[in-house]
């Protein structure tokens, strides 16, 4: 009978802890409206998951105590004193991965949204102490009156604490209500993303000149860190660029939608460190691929209504190489004379990663002879794969005990990735306008090495090749050149959400004072800074085209 006691009490404690799962996974999916059913139907499925590994922690730690402590411990099932001791202690715990999540997430909340998120631990902080309190005088008093103010003050935390996420704003299409008056842009600005660029191997190759276009770049034009932000997911991370706002703002928040088993509403985002994403694998969670609602105008859409021709090939990649040409055999051949026969699977993946950016950039080149455009974008993404798989025979100081015949061999593969983007580099500082085109090269993110605990987890996974990553957004690389910006200067504080204000800026258009992102004017010789120009916001806007000639 007393096991049964016990088990009681540890299930309505699974259950709260599932409950405070359920609100986080609320909490980050900022595009869901907070419905009572759908925070019920998870708390289910969650105690399923995770509220039974609780009830059985909570049993075995009543017991454990037990014993240590020499005497039997009475218990009714619904025993306030079990209760507000396994709340103390699942609050605390939940706080760690509720911070964890903040911190990673960060982005997805605006000023609002982040107080209405803050002020959820603040209550079941006090909850806490206030149940401490309340077993304390029991114990002093020994009135069991005291005790029937646990359930009212737990209920009044769970109704404060829910209704804080009620209080999320939710995405809203605006009403245009202003005509714009569109003028012709005369300017051209070409555009090349190279994902996984890094200061790390840019500026130790550029010293040994082994980057001569890079070099160029940084002599004759302005450079710096590009500061990215998490998640650290391309879908984000292109948008941002886009558009000049953070997650919270295009709301373009995952690639995936996730189902639960049995529950009716899909999900965007699952949280971290809980290893949600290790239930793919079984039947309890599925995933469908996400088309999000657009709510903001990016600079294309904005090129678009003011008459502007452009070529944007970017992420996602849709490019299916069957068979590689002649120009990407070439180039493998040219950078990887000594390893052109290499079978290892990972080799394969760099190789895979060429041809696909040679054919890529190729497509791009057609594209751009074929359209003559003013604005040309482009992203290429192979040297991210590079780093992932190499970093570790670029720095094996930094992994302990390696095969010294691999580190002969894989040494230079990131090295020569890079000469390879130098080679595009130099194609395109060649047929740049000067005068005329603004060529802007960047990375929205570097590359850093796996620490020890993420090489383990990721070896459990199967993933054990895996050497680097950019989960925690370690910083990217932007370069300007063009007639108009200033020489061999160093940008600090660049983010990637700055980018598309300062290209609108360089345009002569308006920045949106709703963009996240703020005119990097510095970058611009005197003579040629435009004023900065403000409107609302460009969804409040309708653009007229500029007249036809």
């Amino acid at each position: 009978m007393k096991f049964l006691k016990v088990l009681a009490n540890s299930l309505i404690s699974g259950l709260f802890f599932s409950s405070l799962l359920a609100l986080l996974i609320l909490d980050l999916n900022i595009n869901l409206s907070f419905q009572i059913k759908a925070f019920s139907q998870l708390t289910l499925f969650l105690f399923i998951i995770y509220g039974l590994f609780i009830t059985f922690l909570c049993v075995l730690i009543f017991y454990v105590y037990q014993f240590f402590a020499g005497k039997k411990r009475h218990i009714t099932f619904i025993s306030p004193s079990f209760l507000i001791v396994s709340f103390s202690l699942l609050i605390f715990i939940y706080l760690i991965i509720f911070k964890a999540n903040r911190d990673f997430f960060i982005s997805f909340f605006d000023l609002r949204t982040l107080y209405f998120l803050d002020t959820q631990p603040i209550f079941l902080i006090l909850f806490s102490i206030l149940g401490v309190i309340i077993l304390y005088s029991y114990h002093s008093s020994k009135k069991k009156i005291i005790l029937w103010l646990f359930p009212i003050l737990f209920a009044a935390t769970m109704i404060l604490t829910i209704f804080q996420r009620t209080n999320f704003p939710q995405p809203q299409e605006k009403e245009i209500f202003a005509n714009l008056e569109a003028t012709k842009i005369e300017k051209k600005i070409t555009i090349i993303g190279l994902e996984g660029l890094s200061f790390d191997f840019l500026i130790p190759l550029i010293n040994e000149g082994k980057l001569r276009n890079f070099q160029v770049l940084m002599d004759q034009g302005s450079w710096g860190r590009l500061e990215s932000f998490s998640p650290n997911e391309p879908l984000m991370l292109n948008h941002s660029f886009n558009t000049g706002k953070f997650p919270s703002k295009h709301r373009h928040i995952s690639l995936f939608t996730y189902n639960f088993l049995g529950l009716e509403n899909q999900l965007e985002v699952v949280p971290r460190y809980l290893f949600f994403r290790q239930f793919l694998r079984t039947p309890f969670l599925s995933f469908a691929p996400n088309i999000p609602q657009v709510h903001t105008k990016d600079i294309w859409k904005i090129f678009d209504d003011y008459g502007t021709t452009y070529v944007k090939k970017d992420w996602p990649f849709n490019l299916e190489i069957e068979k590689p040409g002649q120009k990407a055999e070439t180039t493998f051949n040219h950078l990887f004379e000594d390893l052109k026969f290499e079978t290892d699977e990972i080799f394969q993946l760099v190789k895979t990663a060429l041809y696909t950016d040679v054919e890529f950039e190729e497509s791009v080149t057609e594209l751009k002879n074929q359209q003559q455009p003013q604005m040309l974008y482009f992203f290429l993404n192979g040297l991210n794969i590079a780093e992932s798989y190499f970093y570790k025979y670029s720095f094996p100081e930094l992994f302990g005990i390696l095969n010294q015949d691999e580190i002969n061999k894989y040494s230079t593969v990131i090295e020569r990735y890079y000469q390879f983007y130098d080679q595009i580099i130099s194609k395109y500082l060649a047929s740049l306008k000067m005068g005329e085109e603004l060529l802007v090269v960047y990375s929205p993110h570097g590359s850093e090495p796996l620490p020890l605990w993420k090489r383990f987890v990721e070896w459990m996974l199967g993933n054990a090749e895996i050497s680097a990553y950019h989960e925690r957004a370690p910083e990217g690389v932007v370069f300007f050149y063009g007639q108009e910006i200033n020489k061999g200067k160093s940008i600090s504080g660049m983010k990637l959400v700055d980018i598309a204000p300062t290209l609108l800026n360089y345009l002569g258009l308006p920045v949106g004072k709703d963009m996240d992102g703020i005119v990097k004017s510095s970058i611009f010789l005197n003579e040629y800074k435009n004023p900065v120009l403000y409107i609302s916001s460009y969804e409040d806007y309708k653009i007229n085209p500029p007249p036809r000639k």
